[in-house]
């Protein structure tokens, strides 16, 4: 009689549990959104540890083919590493930032020289505007300005900081790259099944940001080369804004090009600043909507109206830098989120 039975009360069962798993599933989905939202600033210093290990990882692999030994491929990449963070740190923040601060108060002078000029064209044209009224609007009083360059100051300094502390962990990690997949295949929860489909993820978010990198250096460069035949002032630091900005998919590029037409235009006129926007304009339609897509391939399939809001969305989560990795999340959510539905429709 009992084995009877059994069959009967089975079937209630399974549908409980495909209802509970869908609810479970959700219900994680949530937490682990409001918990990254917590624990962000975080997050984000293991977001950019992640991220700059798994682009520079080919590098080690790349030199064990050349036959060098793992000892040495090793060195190479943490000597490698820090002479470009140091070199990085001399020329964008000692010299460029410098630079660029000691020219705000000149900034300041030509604004209020283009506002007089404002003023007497718009006069000339049977308009009576006061200075008072126009000034007021635009001006910024020198107190607001060190201000603005104390505060800017501070944020570098913290930015240096995280910088190191990063540099430090990833090369902890460079350290342990020979071993890492032995040791990540041999723990105890980590099935065949999960590592083929983590490995994938890997892959592709390697793929996208070593591309991505490759295209935003470009874009620097050629930025970096344009703004000095231009002769516009403080080009490595727009050159900089430019190359990490670039990795903001869809509005980077043209956050990147307003401060280098502003200082065009105050530093010369409207017509050089109409230049500049034409600079970054060619550079990014040739690199970012020519030569990307082209090498980067159709496979990531990640539509325009998916990438905005994800920008939204995990710049809410995880702030600026969020914005910047918001291409490479929005893929490793996705391939988790198919491989979820994956599991849970085959139980039906």
């Amino acid at each position: 009689m009992n084995s009877t039975k059994e069959p009967v009360n089975a079937a209630p069962q399974v549908g409980m549990t495909k209802t509970t798993r869908w609810l479970l599933n959700a219900a994680l989905v949530f937490l682990i959104i409001i918990g990254m939202k917590t624990i962000a600033p975080m997050l984000t210093q293991l977001l950019i540890i992640l991220f700059i290990s798994i682009v520079i990882s080919p590098l080690y692999y790349w030199l064990r083919r050349l036959r060098f030994p793992s000892w040495l491929a090793v060195t190479l990449m943490i000597v490698i590493m820090a002479l470009l963070f140091l070199y990085g740190i001399n020329t964008a923040f000692s010299s460029a930032f410098i630079e660029f601060t000691k020219d705000i108060p000149r900034y300041r002078d030509e604004l209020d020289n283009g506002i007089k000029e404002l003023v007497a064209w718009l006069r000339g044209q049977g308009l009576e505007v006061s200075d008072e009224t126009l000034s007021a609007v635009v001006s910024v009083d020198r107190s607001t300005l060190q201000e603005l360059v104390r505060g800017a100051t501070t944020r570098v300094t913290s930015f240096l900081k995280d910088s190191v502390f990063v540099l430090i962990i990833v090369s902890f990690i460079i350290v342990e790259l020979p071993s890492l997949p032995s040791k990540a295949k041999s723990l105890p929860w980590m099935t065949p099944g999960l590592w083929n489909k983590l490995s994938k993820i890997v892959l592709d978010v390697r793929h996208y940001m070593t591309i991505k990198t490759w295209i935003s250096a470009a874009t620097g460069i050629c930025v970096y080369i344009g703004l000095l035949l231009i002769s516009v002032d403080s080009p490595v630091l727009l050159s900089i804004t430019a190359f990490v900005l670039n990795f903001v998919p869809v509005i980077g590029s043209i956050i990147a090009a307003v401060p280098a037409v502003l200082i065009a235009v105050l530093q010369y006129d409207v017509l050089k600043g109409f230049y500049v926007a034409l600079l970054y304009l060619g550079v990014n339609t040739v690199f970012g909507n020519i030569l990307e897509p082209r090498f980067m391939g159709y496979g990531f399939g990640v539509s325009p109206v998916v990438v905005l809001l994800s920008l939204i969305f995990w710049g809410w989560v995880l702030g600026p830098v969020g914005m910047l990795f918001a291409v490479p999340l929005t893929m490793a959510l996705r391939g988790s989120i198919e491989s979820m539905l994956r599991e849970t429709m085959n139980d039906y």
